[in-house]
């Protein structure tokens, strides 16, 4: 499709179609393993970010070449240098933005997740986290946030958010900090236990912060060009995008929960009655408050409506909506007790007279929103000015607070104060951030949001103070709502975009803080020389104890072997018998030759994952040893015990029946084992059991594979 064809609709400007005239071809960067956002399988590049920025790029006939093959660490220095044009997903910092510019369009707000040991879990306030260490990927931005929040923690730098989690299990390190939902990939690819991912919530630091396209600071024009291909991106594309790349289906316009985090609360006893006792359960919502929620054409709408259907699932009662005209009225009607709940409310001294508040489950900034001619930027430069916001809203009291010189004037429904706004009654509006988004994009795209203000909107489910009851009922059902479940619903009903005027009267004094900046780092890079040198060193000795097989995420044979020395000084403490199993995949070389390695890489994955279905206990261990042979350390099992395992992942690899006609016993997968087991005997080490296994290996491949055999002892032994 030619530009001119192509880029209809995406009002570029001269100097946009020359530039893309003349780089018609983009340089951006493809991650090995950031899933669901950014990462490759089978020489693809996949990921939602990817898909968006193509979108893009489709949009303004520009054209991708994707870059691979580099840390993330690596693509940021590279960027700086101008070898790559974008970084598709990016969070603003300030070290950051030393270097880079950043599209407006935020489409994903991720939440972090801090992954520990179970006995661990209160490391969350990260209090507890002083002088240990923590794992997290080179160059992300939590390194720079840890060192300058959290000087006192250690940090271990990684290549990966795979080998930070690997450092976890190993033992290397207290925590690991990065994305709640790739830290979830890991430890559900890798069958990981024993380990909790707690989502970053109510931390301060870490939390919700939006993923950017970033760009070379010298690179404005491309800025501009991606942002108008982003804007010309519908909500329908975004929508079925977001859908690919998560678990919501949409069914009959419904949201459809199929998360793997699914749990139902439990009731007490008197929880159980005072649900059986209630008839229905009645709720008032703001009418007039979208996308987070509202009535449309006499039915609950917006964010609420889909945390509400996975409310009705967990609960038994009924649940019945009472309209209302405002949310003054909505209030009114909670004190009268016409209502028993408000599904999405904040917590303010006032409202705690009459309302009792379940743990906060939305979190949303505060915006301020003006016409577009108007060049503000802060709310401290209006506040001689009439602002509006929505009568009894929670920030008021707030803002009576901290500006008592202010001029705030309430209004009936977001759209009403806008309107005051669209007219010149008042100068500026305050609203939630979706909110004022979803209507500027709608219905006033003369308007614009200027300021992210200092306040974070929280909101809870609320019910009333004489029914101490039910917020007890209803946290319970609140806790059994996955973060992933959450993160689904909230950018299912986040507008696209949102429009922010830049502060012209900045740009000189940044450009001159960068020129002094550039300076400093120079000299800075001249004194730290030696020392990176000797931090890199210590680095890539890391790297080289790194105990894992990065196919198919298990241990690595040295990683094995110390364990089993282990292992075997702990039986010696026992006396109970420790057991040795070593797999080896039937004729894999043919398989290899006939299929391709990718495909044989692929069946090695698979291979190991059906095996780690068979672990049953945290002790036992299971490694990949060479190429197609694997291992599996069994503490306290005898032979019996062995047998029952191996029976088990016969029987899984006859349901996989992976086709393999050029095997010579059999015209699908299978696999030879061989075990030994011993009690301690001070005349042995470790080693024994292996080649006892060994040996049992092989003669179960010259009875003719497909079987177990277990070593049976010799009189020479």
């Amino acid at each position: 499709m030619s530009l001119n064809v192509q880029a209809a609709g995406t009002n570029l400007t001269d100097a946009e179609v020359s530039y893309i005239k003349t780089n018609p071809i983009i340089k951006v960067h493809a991650e090995k393993a950031w899933r669901p956002f950014n990462f490759i399988e089978n020489n693809e590049i996949k990921g939602y970010s990817n898909d968006l920025v193509r979108l893009a790029a489709k949009n303004v006939g520009l054209e991708i070449e994707f870059v691979v093959g580099y840390h993330w660490n690596d693509y940021l220095n590279i960027l700086k240098n101008g070898e790559i044009d974008v970084i598709t997903n990016m969070k603003r910092t300030a070290e950051r933005e030393k270097y880079a510019i950043f599209t407006q369009y935020n489409p994903l707000k991720a939440i972090d997740g801090l992954l520990t040991l179970d006995e661990t879990a209160h490391y969350l306030d990260f209090n507890y986290l002083k002088h240990k260490n923590v794992a997290v990927v080179r160059g992300f931005f939590y390194e720079e946030l840890m060192r300058t929040y959290f000087p006192d923690i250690n940090l271990l730098l990684t290549n990966s958010t795979e080998e930070s989690v690997e450092q976890l299990v190993l033992g290397n390190v207290d925590a690991v900090l990065d994305s709640y939902a790739v830290i979830n990939f890991y430890v559900q690819r890798y069958f990981i236990t024993g380990v909790t991912n707690a989502p970053l919530f109510e931390n301060t630091v870490f939390n919700h912060l939006p993923q950017y396209m970033g760009l070379n600071k010298s690179n404005p024009v491309l800025r501009d060009i991606l942002n108008k291909g982003l804007q010309k991106i519908s909500n329908d594309e975004l929508s079925r995008l977001q859908q690919q790349w998560s678990l919501i289906e949409q069914k009959k316009n419904k949201f459809v929960d199929n998360s793997f985090q699914q749990t139902m609360p439990v009731f007490t006893e008197s929880e159980r009655i005072y649900l059986k006792s209630k008839q229905k359960l009645n709720m008032c919502v703001d009418p007039d408050w979208l996308p987070i929620e509202g009535i449309v054409n006499g039915v609950y709408s917006g964010m609420g409506s889909d945390f509400l259907r996975l409310f009705k699932q967990r609960l038994s009662t009924p649940i019945k909506l009472v309209s209302t005209e405002s949310w003054s009225q909505t209030l009114r009607y909670m004190k009268q007790g016409l209502c028993d709940f408000i599904p999405i409310a904040s917590r303010t001294d006032e409202r705690e007279k009459f309302l009792a508040f379940t743990y906060p489950y939305l979190r949303f900034p505060l915006v301020l929103v003006t016409k577009k001619e108007r060049l503000i930027h802060k709310l401290e430069q209006v506040l001689h000015r009439p602002i509006g916001i929505v009568k009894e809203y929670s920030y008021k009291y707030e803002f009576d607070r901290n500006y008592p010189q202010g001029d705030l004037r309430e209004y009936t429904s977001a759209e009403a104060g806008l309107m005051a706004v669209k007219s010149g009654e008042i100068y500026a509006f305050i609203d939630s951030l979706p909110v004022m988004a979803k209507h500027i994009q709608n219905t006033h795209p003369e308007l614009k949001i200027v300021e992210k203000i200092d306040y974070q909107h929280t909101l809870s489910l609320a019910t009333s103070l004489t029914d101490p009851a039910l917020v007890g009922i209803f946290n319970k059902v609140i806790a059994t709502i996955s973060v992933q479940q959450h993160e689904e619903i909230v950018n299912r009903w986040l507008p696209l975009v949102y429009e922010t005027q830049p502060d012209t009267d900045w740009i000189w004094i940044m450009l001159i803080a960068i020129l002094v900046l550039f300076l400093l780092l120079i000299f800075r890079n001249q004194v730290l020389k030696k020392s990176n040198i000797k931090l890199q060193d210590m680095q890539n000795k890391l790297e080289e104890l790194a105990m894992r097989d990065f196919l198919t995420g298990l241990p690595n044979r040295h990683y094995f072997l110390e364990q089993l020395d282990k292992e075997w000084a702990r039986a010696n403490r026992s006396k109970l018998p420790l057991s040795v199993v070593m797999f080896d995949i039937d004729h894999f070389k043919s398989f290899n030759e006939q299929y391709g390695r990718l495909a044989g890489d692929s069946c090695l994955i698979e291979f190991s994952r059906r095996l780690q279905v068979t672990i049953k206990r945290p002790a036992d261990l299971l490694a990949r040893y060479d190429g197609e042979e694997f291992v599996l350390i069994l503490p306290e099992t005898d032979e019996e015990g062995v047998e029952t395992i191996v029976a088990e992942l016969f029987y899984l690899l006859k349901q996989w029946a992976l086709q393999h006609t050029d095997s010579f016993c059999a015209n699908v997968l299978t696999v030879s084992v061989g075990s030994a087991t011993l009690k301690y005997n001070n005349k042995y080490t470790a080693e024994e059991l292996v080649r006892r296994a060994d040996n049992a290996l092989y003669k179960a491949q010259q009875n003719g594979h497909n079987q177990l055999v277990q070593y049976q002892k010799k009189s020479a032994d």
